[in-house]
């Protein structure tokens, strides 16, 4: 079997090829990563539920008024260019409080009375769909003086332990699941 020699400037645009589609790749990863919308927030569904909360709150006077929506997720999962376009105002993010299954979560604003969606990388819509049947979508709905709050609940509570074992600190995937999914407004 013959080994192909190739030139010394024929390896120097090879790198330079490969550099730029390196850095071309990234760009484009990074521009579409979270195109794909998952689901609308369905803030009709949330106002009549508190409304529910409101008149049942005269029985129970100090209970925090929010809405969970967990959703299986179905024909509306598909990219959408109002992802790319639509605003976002990330209020916080972190790790549930559940010693048996922490969750990972983000928090966003919306401002009221405004149209919102969830939107995803196709990594993580992908994976949501895979299980659908096991652990829906599920984001939290808290209303503020101005405005709600929705809290998208990752899940993916088994990278805590392989971040372990190999840094030594369970949050060392926390800056790439807080990119994973994103609450958009209209502007």
């Amino acid at each position: 079997m013959r080994k192909i020699i190739l030139p010394d400037k024929m390896k120097g645009h090879l790198l330079t090829v490969a550099t730029l589609f390196g850095i071309i790749s990234l760009f484009w990863i990074s521009f579409f990563a979270k195109v794909v919308r998952v689901k609308f927030v369905e803030i009709d569904f949330v106002l009549k539920r508190l409304e529910i909360q409101k008149e049942a709150q005269v029985e129970i006077p100090y209970t925090v008024a929010k809405v969970d929506i967990l959703r299986r997720l179905g024909s509306d999962v598909k990219p959408d260019p109002r992802c790319l376009l639509w605003a976002t105002t990330e209020v916080g993010r972190g790790w549930t409080n559940d010693s048996e299954d922490r969750d990972f979560f983000i928090d966003y604003y919306i401002p009221p009375d405004k149209k919102a969606m969830i939107c995803t990388t196709p990594a993580l819509a992908a994976a949501l769909l895979a299980k659908r049947h096991e652990k829906p979508l599920l984001y939290k709905v808290y209303p503020t003086e101005d405005g709600f709050h929705v809290r998208i609940v990752e899940g993916l509570s088994e990278v805590r332990e392989p971040c372990k074992n190999w840094t030594g600190n369970v949050d060392c995937a926390d800056p790439i699941l807080s990119r994973q999914g994103v609450v958009r407004y209209e502007p």
